[in-house]
């Protein structure tokens, strides 16, 4: 009996064994299970920084998890409400919320994407249905990581569409281990890992309707696209991606009529979601330099299916003089359009993409709209630019055969000239790396391992050739494992939220820098409710959305005119700023500062300091853009001072520096911090080792310290003491 029973179980594990080694063989099975653990390396990678706690990260999630609430609130709890509300803006304008750009206000529907809140609010309705103990806070910050892991799914798709499985394999490891795409969709992060996964899913339907002449398919794909434009402002990017490869598809191939078709199923949800979007509306889906594109996209696509396209032997017919003429008309319909105010024109933003050397000042003092060097951009992708570089190359020589290479070689070369322009936009060009480096990698190995009749040989011929071939397979091998391994982007996803660590970018962290947290605690328990805040607009959402209190500007950098007024009340005198206050209703402000200290020897006692570096550095490293936003020159204000060569960043030795109010607050002398490096000891001369300037910064008139964060003393809290009016 004993004998039976092991016997049937050792049939059954045979059996087991062999089912196991069958699906190993699956070459389909294989690909799967890659993909399987590219999303969970994905998800790991993004949720590394859960080791310092959940926090949000950066400053726009803070304001997304709060139209997150707003939603659930202003629908009593009831998404469908909420969504109502949102889009009843159509019907009841003007409303306004004075939490942020005090004292006017700003209109959340009209300047905000309904998208990223309304994913998180919806995923939080949906676990609290099913019985899970969750809040809305968690769930926000959990939905970018968990969106941006199936990413890698996706862009396994979208690989194995164009190409085959092998290529979609790959392109799912690169997007996993993507370092601009980590940063920007770990743990907290922004509405960026929502929106390339639906951007990806879009064009992968794309494909698929084009191959199977299905109208479903598109209009599932401009559904994907629609969900994009509500949760990217990026969306303008894919939108016009798309809608220009079909263009010149078009041109190319007048009889074209599935793509024709395909497109303009496509693009009816897309240009629906943005004419009904309050921040957008039908000006800017139909009438604006943005939709140029689409909408001759969309022209060509009708003329096509109603056989009126011109046919490419007909238009090689024309002379050239007529096309230039033609050209030039349309150019200069467009720009008498856009003049008279016909066309919307592109935001500032945008149009420092296109053009990068038109940028203006409230597009240059941000840090992420500068523009990169290519050192950087190497830096990010590593081995994988060239080897994506081959891929649209290869792509290239085949862009009249098939539309998905027309595609790609647009998605490669027009992500490339995006993240050249601005550095936050390295992002664009993460899918276009994985899936044309996959596909480089590829064609290479495809090459290589082909076999070529050549006639007879000889073993040591033939074994020479194996040895001659294994070095460029081992060099392809490694490349893109250098690319996916490096040391420093897997340290650089276990970074603690911006937030928790004061913005200091730091691994080794201990909890050492939580000042900002300090400060914000202490505001929401003692500053009153409905009292103004001043502060720079960096800080806005931390301050408006963790205290509830208004601030006069944040990082949505909406007002130009109140960001100048705020930089001139921070760099004129305090009777200057008092009136700028006054007139803003400001009763706190709150500044912020990371000094580090060091130890004097032999007089026992610290000097403060400013490294002059990037990645630290608060509003006196700030204020040099506050002097450009205002018109004024930002040597009068800020200057270089050196530490046995090490540069420190000192105010000026001006009148103007002396006298600005923001200065005084942040060289306030407080228990603790009494001596900064460019002032002079007691005998009148400064430290032996320091070489600069020595400006004298008078203390405080008008301003009250209240709170010094804890526990460095770098976000410092005033109360506004105004002078009685006689």
């Amino acid at each position: 009996m004993a004998s039976r029973a092991w016997y049937s179980v050792k049939r059954a594990a045979s059996k087991l064994a062999a089912a196991t080694l069958g699906l190993a063989s699956n070459p389909r099975f294989t690909a799967y299970a890659a993909v399987v653990l590219s999303v969970a390396l994905a998800l790991l990678l993004r949720l590394a920084p859960m080791r310092w706690g959940v926090y949000l990260n950066e400053f726009d999630p803070f304001y997304e998890y709060y139209l997150a609430e707003k939603l659930l609130e202003k629908g009593n709890g009831n998404l469908l409400q909420g969504l109502a509300w949102w889009y009843g803006w159509w019907f009841n304008r003007g409303e306004k919320d004075t939490l942020f750009w005090a004292p006017h206000g700003r209109d959340l529907r009209a300047s905000s994407q309904i998208g990223a809140p309304l994913f998180s609010a919806a995923t939080y309705t949906l676990l609290r249905v099913l019985g899970f103990e969750v809040d809305l806070y968690t769930v926000h910050a959990f939905i970018p990581a968990v969106g941006a892991a199936t990413a890698s799914i996706f862009a396994y798709f979208l690989g194995r569409e164009i190409w085959d499985d092998s290529v979609g394999v790959l392109a799912s490891v690169f997007m996993a281990c993507s370092w601009p795409f980590i940063y920007r969709t770990n743990l907290g992060a922004k509405h960026e890992g929502v929106a390339i996964p639906f951007m990806l899913i879009s064009l992968t339907l794309f494909i698929q309707a084009l191959k199977k002449n299905s109208v479903a398919r598109a209009l599932l794909s401009g559904i994907a696209m629609a969900l994009v434009v509500l949760a990217w402002g990026g969306f303008m990017y894919p939108w016009n991606l798309v809608s220009l490869a079909v263009l010149a598809w078009l041109i190319l191939n007048p009889e074209a009529v599935n793509v024709a078709k395909a497109f303009l199923f496509f693009i009816a949800p897309v240009n629906v979601a943005i004419a009904t979007m309050p921040r957008f509306g039908p000006t800017f889906a139909f009438a604006s330099l943005a939709s140029v594109v689409p909408w001759s996209a969309t022209v060509a696509s009708v003329l096509v299916l109603a056989h009126a396209m011109p046919s490419r032997r007909a238009a090689l017919r024309v002379e050239r003089k007529w096309v230039v003429s033609a050209a030039a008309t349309i150019a200069a319909a467009l720009t008498a359009a856009w003049y008279t105010g016909l066309l919307l024109s592109l935001p500032g933003r945008i149009l420092a993409v296109l053009v990068p050397v038109w940028r203006e000042v409230g597009v240059t003092t941000v840090a992420e709209h500068a523009v990169p060097t290519w050192a950087s951009i190497y830096q990010d992708y590593g081995p994988l630019i060239p080897l994506s570089a081959f891929g649209a190359l290869v792509c290239g020589y085949r862009y009249r055969k098939r539309f998905e290479d027309l595609l790609m070689v647009l998605f490669w070369l027009s992500s490339a000239y995006a993240a050249a322009s601005m550095a936050r936009l390295t992002l664009v060009m993460a899918p276009a790396v994985a899936l044309l480096a996959a596909h480089g990698i590829s064609e290479v190995f495809g090459a290589l391992l082909t076999p070529r009749v050549s006639g007879a040989k000889s073993r040591k011929e033939k074994a020479l050739a194996s040895e001659i071939l294994a070095i460029p397979l081992i060099v392809m091998a490694i490349l893109p494992l250098l690319a996916i391994a490096r040391q420093s982007s897997i340290a650089a996803t276990h970074q603690p939220a911006l937030i928790l660590s004061s913005s200091v970018p730091v691994l080794d962290y201990n909890y050492q820098y939580t000042d900002w947290l300090s400060a914000l605690e202490w505001i929401k328990a003692n500053v009153p409710e409905n009292s103004v805040i001043a502060t720079w607009w960096d800080y806005g959402y931390w301050i408006s959305v963790n205290t509830r209190r208004n601030t006069t500007c944040d990082n949505a950098t909406i007002d130009t005119k109140q960001i100048q007024r705020i930089a001139r009340a921070f760099l004129s005198s305090e009777e200057e700023a008092l009136k700028i206050f006054r007139e803003l209703n400001v009763s706190y402000v709150v500044v912020y500062e990371p000094f580090l200290r060091a130890q004097l020897p032999y007089l026992g006692i610290y000097v403060y300091y400013s490294p002059a570096y990037g990645g630290l550095g608060g509003d006196l490293a700030k204020s040099y853009q506050m002097a450009r936003w205002i018109g004024e020159n930002p040597d009068k204000y800020l200057a270089v001072g050196y530490v046995d060569g090490f540069p420190v960043l000192v105010p000026a030795d001006t009148p103007e520096a002396c006298n600005a109010t923001l200065y005084r607050m942040l060289f306030a002398k407080m228990p603790g911090r009494g001596f900064f490096i460019f002032e002079k000891l007691l005998f009148g001369t400064t430290i032996q080792n320091y070489q600069g300037p020595s400006p004298d910064i008078p203390q405080p008139r008008y301003f009250k310290l209240v709170f010094a964060s804890k526990p460095n003393a770098w976000v410092l809290v005033y109360k506004v003491e105004y002078p009685s009016e006689p």
